[in-house]
């Protein structure tokens, strides 16, 4: 029941983050939200290695020249596509190739399994969502890796998580297809994003870029546990110790399949990204000096009434101190 309580507050925590940024942000003109070819372009630009830096701020030259909004479409999508397939790849093109080569693989065991076990239509059904999942996961990930300051202590934040999942299911493959029933493995789930997002923080010296790594971890953390899990299920099949008696081989297998997907794509990066992300904000909070990464937007945004200042801070840990406390009574209680 706590899981579900501190899943719930998530999407709370980030629409209050998100509405408090949205109140203090400039709105931008209609020419700067319409250009997406040239957004794409710059995303591109970022990817590249420090030898091709002058090529991506040519093209950025040759776009402006450019008239017509199909034609500047195939430019920049051109451009972007010559950008990660064509060698030097630049060290954040080389960790958008790895995130890739992680959710195809996830992709191919999972087409796999539905063959092998004749799945049906319903897992084919299935394996379309997980597919939007993976690439809209690929795709959020490769605009966090073109900052330098965040693409290394992201990624380092996904491999902590995902060895604190591990952790807590002991490193199995029957473990990791297993529910989360250990004791003080909520507080696990919890407590490493929440160090995740602290760490972060610190390791750059802002609060913005804190929650970019929190992000970043987030996805990268789903993405490779769940091709694990995957693989968990084509080896295990309907075996293992967690056979459920009274059902169907293919029914075992989907309804594994199906706790992938709920654990590990929508609760995992869910909870992961809204606890680092609150971490980092209160990490800055607590030290001034950071508090600079905080406000990323030009002066003219409209000023914050300090009374909103202090209801938000006393929001965001009275958030975190519910999610600690459900998590260490669900651990009590599951011993």
């Amino acid at each position: 029941m706590a899981i579900q309580v501190v899943f719930m507050m998530c999407p709370v925590g980030i629409g209050v983050a998100l509405l408090r940024r949205y109140a203090r942000a400039v709105p931008a003109g209609p020419a700067a939200r319409d250009d997406v070819p040239e957004l794409l372009l710059r995303w591109a630009a970022g990817l590249l290695s420090a030898q091709r830096a002058e090529w991506g701020q040519a093209m950025l030259g040759e776009l402006d020249h450019i008239d017509g909004r199909s034609r500047r479409w195939r430019f920049a999508v051109g451009c972007a596509g010559a950008v990660l397939l064509l060698p030097p790849w630049g060290r954040a093109a080389a960790a958008v190739w790895a995130m890739v080569a992680v959710a195809a693989g996830a992709t191919g065991v999972y087409a796999a399994v539905v063959v092998r076990h004749g799945l049906g239509v319903g897992g084919w059904v299935w394996g379309a969502i997980i597919l939007v999942f993976l690439v809209s996961y690929t795709l959020a990930a490769s605009v966090l890796l073109r900052r330098p300051a965040v693409a290394v202590p992201g990624l380092l934040g996904g491999l902590f998580v995902i060895l604190a999942w591990l952790a807590i299911q002991r490193f199995t493959f029957a473990g990791v297809i297993a529910p989360m029933i250990a004791p003080f493995a909520r507080l696990a789930v919890i407590g490493a994003p929440l160090l995740v997002g602290v760490a972060g923080t610190l390791w750059s010296g802002s609060a913005v870029d804190g929650r970019r790594i929190a992000r970043l971890a987030a996805l990268s953390a789903a993405l490779g546990l769940y091709l694990y899990a995957t693989i968990a299920v084509a080896v295990l099949g309907a075996g293992g110790p967690l056979q459920d008696t009274g059902w169907t081989a293919s029914s075992i297998i989907s309804d594994r399949l199906g706790n992938n997907v709920i654990k590990l794509l929508v609760v995992l990066p869910l909870v992961t990204a809204t606890i680092g992300w609150a971490a980092a904000a209160a990490t800055a909070r607590f030290r001034p000096r950071l508090a600079a990464g905080v406000v990323s937007v030009p002066v003219t945004a409209v000023r914050v009434r300090s009374w909103r200042r202090i209801a938000y801070l006393l929001l965001l840990l009275a958030v975190l101190a519910a999610a600690v406390f459900l998590a260490v009574i669900s651990g009590v209680s599951g011993r």
